[in-house]
């Protein structure tokens, strides 16, 4: 699959999300870009612009799948990460890297997940 980050009009993708209102539409996000613009087939959408970076919000919102080209640094705290893109936007995710919540889904047979947090204190 050839990636393609860069939309006619020289736009780069930041991340794309599914639409509230329609959630088989996606809407994308461009680099300096105030709003999004919005796409019939989130599907197609993320076929065209793969492979891309799929990340979950820290509050519980569906996630996003963000471009790996536009972003500039990744600032680690915790258990939250801040994904800031070259345009000075940013996106706060979960960090995943204790697996908490994939290995409260699926049991993994090459390592051993620390105990579940409550995510709410």
């Amino acid at each position: 699959m050839q990636t393609i980050s860069i939309f006619p009009g020289n736009q780069v993708l930041r991340f794309v999300v599914r639409d509230p209102a329609c959630p088989r539409a996606a809407l994308l996000f461009w680099l300096g870009v105030a709003d999004p613009s919005r796409r019939a087939s989130f599907s197609e959408v993320t076929e065209h612009f793969g492979p891309l970076m799929q990340v979950v919000f820290p509050d519980e919102r569906p996630g996003a799948f963000v471009n790996r080209e536009a972003v500039r640094q990744i600032v680690e705290a915790g258990g939250i990460d801040r994904i800031i893109f070259f345009d000075d936007s940013w996106l706060d995710v979960w960090n995943d890297n204790h697996c908490t919540d994939i290995c409260n889904l699926y049991a993994c047979p090459r390592h051993t997940c620390p105990p579940p947090r409550s995510i709410r204190p």
